[in-house]
């Protein structure tokens, strides 16, 4: 394999690109897989995207384990080419999907921006383009702007009916704006069309999302052990793993979570998702040091708001008070940093406000925002706790319905709902629906499972 950077021949078809490319990343990175988050490189197509290039669930695009010191040659060398040629599409595709996977590796929301800015020019230099768009499409989803990524994604599908990658984008952005009877007619077009890893996972999500958590778990599983079947490694293989670990950990299956998070981490070792994860799970299981730990490495690598007020929580209930506020103040800090930082992390600020009792207002107007255009389920619990916070309990147990509306199950929202229904003075509905969320996962959250046995102590 070729390590110098060097610049890559222009204006190729789909098969000289890959060829072209092999020389900066290795014949390795050609071999591309189906597939919430992995990194790896796949050339956008100039034809009809094959059906191995249809995206992860997650929005990322698949392949076997690639380095970030090859996807920075890679940069490279399609940023040579872009500068000497504005019109060369191609290599514009190919350096914003490069951009766009490191993003996803590392978490630095600039590198989505410097995606699309290539993918921008690459639709201006040729606007019929399907690698462009969809990286487009992509990119949107990926920052939460779902209306963009769905618009995007449907004008693909409209003009070329031969892109699955766009019918799976359509698919992904229905799922995230609550529009699920249209999310499982676009997956049930699209595994007529394919079957493999990446349909079995969209499938296990929507499955969770509809309260049958033995299909979720059973196709995520499946999902695991096909990705292994056909040779998948690294950060691909890794976020099948961690989608198992997910679904596991909220069916309350801790021992499976633990196994899977940790296979997770074997496979990609920089997954800061796995290891908060992982974390998640040990805290659950009560060993609170390690939890702590593995927190720490999480935050180290991406510093996501929902890690650090976990590791915040973790602290303040071992009695390190400084050490919690730190990670707390540092959470509200990310919230300053950048539009996209808000966009991308709107929802987990509102939580964090509304559990903490900081800036209760605040939580609920950064819900109801959200809530105008992302009317999932997970949307109308932010939106009711975020209610709660504010005192207005029976207009918090209005929206819970629209939360629970699918039969979701999930220790959160059982939570949720029974705190609303203590504030009602609605004693027998309350007990019963913190019974639930403690039967379900006693440690779905350290401290909120610590206040659900609190309170369910006092209406006792």
């Amino acid at each position: 394999m070729t390590t110098s950077v060097h610049p890559v021949p222009r204006h190729f078809r789909p098969a000289a690109v890959a060829v072209a490319l092999a020389g900066v990343l290795g014949a390795s990175w050609l071999v591309a897989g189906l597939g919430r988050p992995s990194a790896s490189v796949s050339v956008p197509a100039t034809t009809p995207a094959p059906a191995a290039n249809i995206t992860a669930p997650n929005g990322t695009l698949p392949g076997p384990d690639t380095t970030l010191e090859q996807i920075g040659r890679g940069i490279a060398a399609w940023s040579i080419n872009v500068a000497a040629d504005p019109s060369d599409f191609v290599s514009a595709t190919n350096l914003g999907s490069l951009y766009f996977t490191r993003g996803r590796m590392t978490g630095a929301l600039d590198d989505y921006g410097h995606a699309a800015a290539a993918a921008e020019r690459a639709t201006a230099a040729n606007p019929s383009d399907p690698g462009a768009r969809n990286l487009t499409a992509l990119l949107s989803l990926t920052t939460h702007d779902f209306p963009a990524a769905l618009a995007t994604a449907q004008a693909v599908y409209r003009d070329d009916p031969a892109q699955l990658q766009a019918l799976a984008t359509i698919g992904d952005a229905q799922l995230e704006l609550g529009a699920y009877d249209a999310a499982s007619a676009a997956y049930t077009t699209l595994g007529a069309a394919q079957q493999g890893p990446a349909i079995s996972a969209r499938l296990a999500h929507l499955a969770s999302l509809q309260g049958r958590p033995a299909d979720a778990l059973r196709l995520s599983a499946s999902a695991l052990s096909a990705a292994r079947d056909a040779g998948t490694t690294g950060t691909s293989l890794s976020w099948y793993a961690f989608l198992d670990g997910t679904l596991s950990f909220q069916d309350g299956q801790l021992e499976r979570a633990e196994t899977s998070f940790r296979a997770a981490i074997v496979a990609w070792p920089g997954s800061y998702a796995a290891l908060a994860g992982l974390a998640r799970t040990r805290a659950a299981r009560g060993d609170s040091a390690e939890a702590i730990s593995l927190y720490q490495q999480a935050a180290a690598i991406v510093p996501q708001p929902q890690t650090l007020a976990a590791l915040g929580d973790l602290n303040a209930l071992a009695g390190r008070t400084d050490e919690a506020q730190r990670q707390y103040d540092t959470v509200r800090a990310i919230a300053t940093l950048a539009a996209v930082n808000r966009q991308v992390y709107n929802r987990e600020l509102a939580l964090f406000d509304a559990n903490h009792g900081v800036e209760p207002a605040e939580a609920l107007r950064l819900a109801a925002a959200e809530l105008e255009t992302r009317k999932d389920v997970y949307g109308w619990d932010a939106y009711a706790w975020a209610l709660h916070a504010n005192g207005r309990d029976r207009d918090a147990d209005a929206a819970m319905t629209h939360a629970l509306a699918l039969g979701t199950r999930d220790a959160l929202f059982a939570y949720h709902a029974g705190m609303i229904a203590a504030g009602l003075g609605d004693t027998a509905r309350a007990r019963s629906l913190l019974t639930d969320a403690l039967a379900i996962n006693p440690g779905f959250d350290p401290l909120q499972a610590a206040r659900a046995r609190a309170t369910l102590g006092s209406l006792r």
